[in-house]
């Protein structure tokens, strides 16, 4: 049947705000959806942090603050957000006390060796969890990781570069921790490019 014009303009406004309605409770659905997906996130960051935590307070004990306010401040220099520095030197810091490192070296090892994979990851354009994957397996011994970027940390060059520090031990003499160490002093010093590129 045919409607009147009335009718008609009635029956559109009707439809129209059917249909804004249903818009309006789709944008809240999605909208709740979004902050349900916010908070999700915001629980499992406050998860890891607490697990990172607890990493950091086992690894550096008394010098744990330290390392907290450390963490605080290495997004501006090295892009590394406080959970990434906190779980990178965390990590370091149980390998090298696992190595037989002690006390303040440990923490300034392990500042370090986060920092350069913040650096690492800015000068070769890498993800900063691979940048740092790499650095890791350099300081405990693997060398394929690193050699793709051109250092090699073979007992060879290990051995070399001692002998120029004035270190006259041979390799298979030396400990756990004073091949670290090396290994450590060796890698700072390699990638220095990378380290003057994201500081100038």
């Amino acid at each position: 049947f045919k409607r009147t014009g009335h009718e008609a303009s009635v029956f559109g406004q009707i439809l129209g705000g059917v249909t804004l309605g249903n818009l309006m409770a789709d944008g809240i659905r999605r909208a709740a959806g979004g902050l349900k997906n916010l908070a999700v996130q915001g629980l499992e960051l406050a998860s890891s942090l607490t697990e990172v935590q607890n990493v950091v307070d086992t690894s550096f004990g008394a010098d744990s603050k330290q390392i907290d306010a450390w963490a605080k401040t290495t997004m501006r220099g090295f892009g590394l957000s406080e959970l990434q520095a906190k779980q990178f030197a965390g990590t370091m810091g149980a390998m090298l006390k696992s190595s037989g490192l002690t006390g303040k070296s440990v923490v300034g090892m392990s500042t370090s060796i986060a920092q350069l994979a913040g650096d690492m990851a800015s000068f070769y354009n890498l993800p900063i969890e691979t940048a740092f994957e790499k650095v890791r397996s350099g300081i405990s011994g693997e060398t394929e990781p690193l050699k793709q970027l051109g250092i090699n940390m073979s007992v060879a060059n290990m051995e070399a570069f001692a002998m120029t520090q004035g270190i006259k031990k041979a390799w298979k003499e030396m400990d756990q921790a004073q091949q670290a160490q090396l290994r450590y002093a060796y890698l700072m010093k390699a990638s220095a490019d990378a380290q003057a590129k994201t500081t100038t």
